[in-house]
């Protein structure tokens, strides 16, 4: 798998009067990462970290940016769907070159590898309410992966023309289409934990029709939202705007079957761990101080690249 960092040379493009304090949650996110690092590597798991690369200023012939968003959510850019890696087009400009971060990485995989076409994002004279059809535009967790199921985001992170691109380059995959509430990045909506068995902070009754019989754990959105209507944006580079709709207990790392990995924050949440107790499910809990403050999950901060299955399975 792949395991996030954090980049400080983002900080010096970043407002001056927030140094300070970045400085300071990067230095302590780092050394949190580290020991996330050594708790994978324990269970089995080749960990891999991203590359820094130069960050500033970035110029293309429609726009351009101070610098490039900090790869601590390979989740965001990198699709793994069976024995494929996709480099996905986030709808966030920063974002475009952000897999340079993690190219030493790809290259080390003896996988399919493709890429989807650079977007334009020459948005100059356009509605940005919605993601615009000018080109495909599909971040990763807009997808939630199922064995041959795939289910789309009701929107937010992609547009038309990136599920299309999907559809044409994976024919092998079923394509379902959700609606709202589930818009943005599905993995903090729904984590499959294994056939039959999900996590969700939704009620059990609005779920997708082909989820109707699978037995829920339902976490109570209060917590998350409590800490992440205080969080405040100070720069897209490094963090995630959607603090009102992300629920990072749902944001949950399945290793397997019977085994999850979460954040800390939860320890002393016995509704959760009791609901986990009763599907025999084990949880290894670590330490991410600023979750909130960065708004990303477990899922984001990781992206296993390898899987031990047995090829594409139809669960259905």
């Amino acid at each position: 798998m792949i395991l996030g960092d954090v980049d400080h040379a983002v900080i010096q493009n970043c407002d001056p009067s927030q140094k300070d304090r970045l400085t300071h949650i990067f230095d302590k996110t780092k050394t949190e990462l580290n020991t996330m690092q050594m708790v994978f590597e324990s269970m089995g798991i080749k960990v891999h970290r991203p590359k820094a690369i130069a960050n500033g200023e970035v110029k293309t012939p429609f726009w351009h940016s101070k610098g490039i968003k900090i790869p601590l959510t390979p989740r965001d850019v990198i699709l793994t769907l069976g024995n494929n890696v996709v480099e996905t087009a986030s709808w966030q400009k920063e974002r475009m070159f952000e897999t340079y971060h993690y190219r030493d990485i790809l290259l080390q995989t003896n996988s399919p590898w493709v890429s989807m076409p650079l977007p334009r994002h020459d948005y100059s004279s356009i509605d940005l309410d919605i993601v615009p059809n000018q080109d495909p535009i599909l971040d990763a967790p807009a997808v939630l992966k199922y064995g041959k199921d795939l289910f789309i985001s009701a929107g937010g992170s992609h547009n038309r023309l990136g599920v299309e691109w999907l559809r044409n380059c994976f024919p092998e995959y079923r394509i379902h289409q959700l609606h709202e509430p589930f818009a943005g990045h599905l993995d903090s909506h729904i984590t499959l934990l294994r056939p039959g068995l999900l996590m969700t902070y939704h009620d059990p009754d609005l779920l997708p029709r082909f989820f109707k019989d699978w037995q829920v754990i339902q976490v109570n959105p209060k917590y998350d939202k409590s800490i992440s209507k205080e969080q405040t944006l100070i720069d897209h580079k490094i963090q995630d705007d959607d603090f009102d709709n992300t629920v990072l207990a749902v944001n949950t790392l399945s290793i397997d079957r019977n085994t999850v990995v979460m954040y800390d924050h939860y320890m002393d949440s016995k509704h959760v761990l009791d609901q986990f107790a009763k599907h025999n499910i084990e949880i290894v809990f670590v330490k991410f101080t600023y979750s909130h403050f960065f708004n990303q999950g477990v899922t984001c901060i990781t992206n296993d690249l390898v899987r031990d299955t047995r090829g594409l399975i139809d669960y259905t």
